[in-house]
């Protein structure tokens, strides 16, 4: 199966968000809950100038491709700012945080190797 998937084709698709995040939201792209894929699940994500996406970790590795916009990633602590054309390998249970401290919105993407995002478990 092959397919191509994005942001315009999916625009119907509601943002989805949470009060654990202020100032994030996120869609599907890539997720066996919408598409008829499996293995690999991707959704885009923006953060609002403030926006955090607190201090988490899940069992799953993570990758993020920056797409717009700056913030910083904190790594275990470790802080570190990301930028446009950045790529970020998070390693299964390392807990991880982004924060955008810039003036513009903060894009990526993230891509779990699961079959859809709700199968990721969060944990603070």
């Amino acid at each position: 199966m092959i397919f191509v998937k994005n942001l315009e084709s999916i625009s119907n698709q509601e943002w989805s968000t949470t009060d654990k995040y202020p100032g994030v939201r996120w869609k599907f792209l890539i997720d066996s809950d919408y598409t008829k894929s499996s293995g690999l699940s991707l959704g885009f994500a923006e953060i609002d100038p403030g926006g955090d996406l607190i201090l988490h970790y899940h069992s799953p590795d993570e990758i993020y491709v920056v797409t717009d916009g700056v913030g910083t990633l904190n790594k275990s602590g470790e802080l570190e700012e990301i930028k446009k054309g950045d790529v970020v390998f998070i390693a299964g249970n390392e807990k991880h945080a982004l924060k955008n401290n810039g003036n513009e919105v903060l894009k990526f993407y993230w891509i779990f190797p699961t079959d859809s995002f709700s199968e990721v478990e969060y944990f603070y």
